[in-house]
């Protein structure tokens, strides 16, 4: 389990939290808390593409936990095997956060989470593509706001009033879709 799904846990508690979505599963560790933890889920989008891409190497974002999946295959039948008590619940959409956003109506979403890659151009157009697809008053979040992620910073600095943002530990950062 990752040290941000414990921050992430009662932040959504204090929410509606029946439809959700993470885009950026990689292994599935925050995919398995949240549906262990959060009994009221009924439908988990878990979004990856699972594989490298031009503008993706797959390294930068690989921390020393990660590096018992050699392959991005190897990180998805993680996910596969881990998220299996909850496959009635689990919408698993392997393809980019761009293709996937086309797949979920505006408005449908009551929580996403946002951890995919870190690069700011695409933080940045993630923030534009999927705050509509939550709904009035729901969260919006993601993870690694500031540290060496300083395009995550400057993307939601940039798409987020700062009396509207909400940072909380292990970079946690949220906002209320509607409130701005």
């Amino acid at each position: 389990m990752s040290a941000h799904s414990k921050i992430l846990l009662p932040i959504l508690k204090n929410i509606e939290h029946s439809i959700g979505c993470e885009v950026g599963v990689h292994a599935g560790d925050t995919a398995k808390f949240l549906l262990k933890n959060l009994g009221t889920i009924e439908k988990y989008y878990a979004i990856d593409p699972w594989k490298i891409y031009d503008m993706y190497d797959g390294k930068k974002y690989r921390k020393p936990g990660h590096k018992k999946y050699k392959t991005m295959q190897a990180a998805m039948e993680n996910f596969l095997t881990m998220t299996t008590p909850y496959k009635n619940k689990v919408v698993t959409l392997r393809m980019t956060s761009v293709d996937a956003c086309k797949n979920i109506p505006d408005g449908h979403l009551d929580w996403i989470f946002i951890d995919a890659n870190h690069e700011y151009e695409y933080i940045k157009e993630n923030l534009i593509l999927w705050t509509p697809k939550v709904k009035q008053g729901g969260l919006v979040s993601g993870h690694d706001y500031g540290n060496k992620w300083q395009g995550i910073k400057k993307a939601v600095d940039e798409f987020v009033p700062k009396d509207k943002l909400k940072i909380y530990p292990e970079t946690i950062w949220a906002f209320t879709n509607g409130d701005f």
